[in-house]
């Protein structure tokens, strides 16, 4: 995924922290911070999305695609955070506290699949960040489509940390 770079190392730094943190503690932060997360900015950009195309459509007809792919990473984000806390993360946690997993050990296999997910998402990004000019709003873009590109931006930032945490941090404890 594309970052700044220098917000990117100040990020990696603080997140790396959590490999010293257990498996418990790691996935109770990952669901209760980046998947709420996730969650409120998710339906605040689908908002925002949808009131930018209403306002500044006409102006701005990119507008209706960055809302198109918006509305798909959310369907995907969404189905994707379901498996992960339906599935992976109850298993992980009672093999981390010693008990045999709810769901037969052969369902942990989807670490390779929600890695590939994981990427898709990032493709998804970086398709809005080239959209969207690198989430920089037009010079004359009303207030409706500044806030959407801010929410935008939000929202990448945050997952770029997830998918870190999760991909570098947690999947590779596990394997």
């Amino acid at each position: 995924m594309m970052q700044d770079p220098e917000v990117w190392a100040a990020d990696k730094i603080e997140l790396d922290k959590w490999k010293a943190a257990s498996t418990v503690d790691l996935i109770h932060h990952i669901v209760g911070h980046y998947h709420r997360e996730a969650r409120v900015e998710m339906a605040r950009l689908e908002s925002q999305a949808d009131e930018a195309v209403l306002m500044e459509g006409v102006n701005h007809p990119v507008l209706m695609e960055i809302r198109d792919e918006v509305d798909r990473l959310c369907i995907e984000l969404r189905n994707h955070l379901a498996v992960e806390e339906r599935m992976l993360f109850p298993a992980l946690l009672d093999i981390a506290e010693g008990r045999a997993p709810s769901i037969p050990v052969e369902t942990l296999e989807p670490m390779r699949l929600l890695e590939d997910e994981h990427e898709a998402a990032a493709g998804l990004l970086k398709r809005l960040r080239v959209l969207t000019e690198g989430f920089n709003p037009p010079e004359n873009a009303r207030a409706a489509q500044r806030k959407f590109f801010e929410t935008l931006q939000t929202l990448a930032n945050s997952l770029y940390r997830h998918v870190y945490l999760e991909n570098q941090v947690l999947f590779q404890r596990l394997r």
